[in-house]
């Protein structure tokens, strides 16, 4: 939300009519919303995450994914960051350690960290 609050300021300083600002600061803000639903949509509250081997499930109320975890996911300290590849599409989805059982976290991890050593 910073980023496109910045590129508004940005904007609005190139620009010298009021029509023009108002319209780039109209489109930052209708970014900003779109990239905002799309992190929402990556990083779900609640769910239940099956996994077996490389292949992942996750299922809530609003999300059904299944897919094969590819080597382009990410482990960092308090989250990990998971590239799916599904039947017809690829799908992120990140997970936050406070949202799952810690034993459950450490198997994630030790999957996509076997998913990236190279064969």
């Amino acid at each position: 939300m910073v980023f496109f609050c910045l590129i508004a300021i940005i904007l609005c300083f190139a620009y010298q009519h009021v029509i023009a600002q108002l319209l780039a600061c109209l489109a930052c803000l209708f970014l900003a919303i779109l990239c905002f639903k799309k992190a929402q949509h990556a990083q779900p509250e609640n769910g239940v995450i099956i996994l077996e081997q490389a292949e992942l499930r996750f299922v809530n109320d609003n999300l059904k994914i299944q897919g094969q975890i590819m080597a382009k996911s990410y482990v960092f300290a308090n989250f990990v960051v998971l590239r799916l590849a599904g039947f017809y599409k690829s799908h992120w989805l990140i997970i936050n350690a406070a949202s799952v059982d810690e034993m459950n976290y450490s198997r994630l991890k030790r999957a996509i960290i076997a998913v990236q050593q190279p064969s």
